[in-house]
């Protein structure tokens, strides 16, 4: 269920280029990193001067802009939690958030149902 909220290898099908924008967080059992393509989600931020891109799911690779951290709260549970090392990659359309690397920085847990 996605959050709501005011070469690294991702795979994944999100596209890029999108004339909608999604404010909703999506858990990403495959991504290597946390994405957004609003540069507004960071508490802290720095360009990125290095080059890896974000590989997508049909094969495209996209540029990485910023790197930073973000945080926000968990709606049901009134927590904050944080996402390090979030990549700021304009020409995504969908804010991924890694699950791994989610569940070592906020000290929790996923559990998937079918």
């Amino acid at each position: 269920m996605p959050f709501r909220d005011s070469a690294i290898d991702h795979t994944s099908t999100m596209g890029i280029n999108s004339t909608l924008e999604d404010p909703l967080w999506y858990p990403d059992s495959g991504a290597t990193h946390h994405i957004t393509n609003d540069s507004n989600q960071f508490f802290t931020k720095q360009t990125y001067h290095g080059n890896e891109m974000v590989k997508i799911g049909n094969g495209a690779s996209i540029k990485i802009k910023h790197i930073g951290s973000a945080s926000f709260v968990l709606p049901h549970m009134n927590t904050q939690v944080i996402l390090n090392n979030l990549l700021h990659v304009p020409d995504i359309n969908k804010n991924l958030i890694s699950v791994s690397k989610f569940a070592k920085d906020n000290d929790v847990y996923f559990e998937f149902f079918s």
